[in-house]
C-alpha cells in the first residue's frame, strides 16, 4: 500500500513540479505527473523531509545524496521513452530515481552497495514501486542478473564508465549521469555505443552540474604495464 499522502507534502510536490521544473523545460507529461505523484520525503533522513522538494541536493549520510528535483528530472527526460525498457540505476540508495522510472513503465534494477540505504529504498519501492527489483553488491560490479539493459543510469557523478558497462549496456543502450573531473566541472550526459564497438561510447554532455561522487566508483582507472 502506497504510504499516505500528506496535504502539505503534496502542496509542496505540486510547486516543484510547477515553479522548478516546468519553467526548465521538462515537459513530458508522464514524468511531470510521476513526480507529482512519488512521495519524496520518504527517502530522505527524517530532519530533510521539510526541505524534500527543495531545488537543492539532500544529504543522505555516508558520502550520498539524493540529487536536486531539477537535476533528476533533465537527465530522466533524457533517456524517455522507457516503457517496458530494462533500466539499471546504480547507486540506488533510498530508491526515489528506481522508482521513478518504475512510474513511467520501466522493469528496473536498483543497484546499491550501502546496506542501510538499500533497506530503505527497498521498504519505498516495496510501497510505491513494485516492479523494482534490488541488487546489493558493489556498485563496480553492475547487475549482470537481469542485463542487457537499454537504459544505465548513474544516480551520483561517476569519473569514468565502469568496466561493466561494456558487457551489461545494451547494444543500441543508452547511459545517462554525471560525469566529473577533476580539473573542470562536472558535466550531465547521455552516452551511447559507437558502431561496431563494444566498450567505446559517444558521449553527449546536456549542461553543467555539480554532484557529489558515487563513493564505490570514485577511484579512477589505473594500467599495469
Amino acid at each position: 500500500m502506497p504510504y499516505p499522502k500528506d496535504k502539505d507534502m503534496e502542496t509542496a510536490r505540486n510547486l516543484m513540479v510547477d515553479d522548478q521544473l516546468r519553467p526548465s523545460e521538462i515537459t513530458n507529461l508522464s514524468l511531470l505527473s510521476a513526480m507529482r505523484e512519488l512521495p519524496r520525503e520518504c527517502c530522505v533522513m527524517p530532519d530533510q523531509q521539510s526541505v524534500a522538494y527543495a531545488d537543492i541536493t539532500l544529504p543522505l549520510g555516508q558520502g550520498r545524496v539524493l540529487p536536486q528535483p531539477l537535476l533528476t528530472a533533465r537527465l530522466t527526460q533524457a533517456v524517455l521513452p522507457v516503457e517496458k525498457a530494462r533500466v539499471l540505476v546504480v547507486g540506488a540508495a533510498t530508491g526515489y530515481t528506481a522508482a521513478l522510472f518504475a512510474a513511467l513503465g520501466a522493469h528496473v534494477t536498483a543497484l546499491e552497495a550501502n546496506i542501510h540505504l538499500a533497506e530503505q529504498g527497498q521498504h519505498f519501492c516495496q510501497q510505491e514501486a513494485l516492479n523494482v527489483s534490488w541488487v546489493i553488491t558493489p556498485l563496480s560490479e553492475g547487475a549482470v542478473g537481469n542485463a542487457p539493459y537499454d537504459v544505465i543510469y548513474f544516480d551520483g557523478a561517476i569519473l569514468h564508465f565502469p568496466a561493466f558497462c561494456a558487457a551489461q549496456l545494451a547494444a543500441s543502450g543508452t547511459m545517462a549521469g554525471v560525469m566529473a573531473s577533476s580539473n573542470k566541472l562536472a558535466k550531465a550526459f547521455v552516452a551511447r555505443r559507437e558502431p561496431e564497438s563494444a566498450s567505446s561510447f559517444i558521449v553527449t554532455n546536456l549542461f553543467e552540474t555539480q554532484l557529489p561522487l558515487l563513493p564505490d566508483l570514485a577511484a579512477p582507472i589505473t594500467f599495469e604495464f
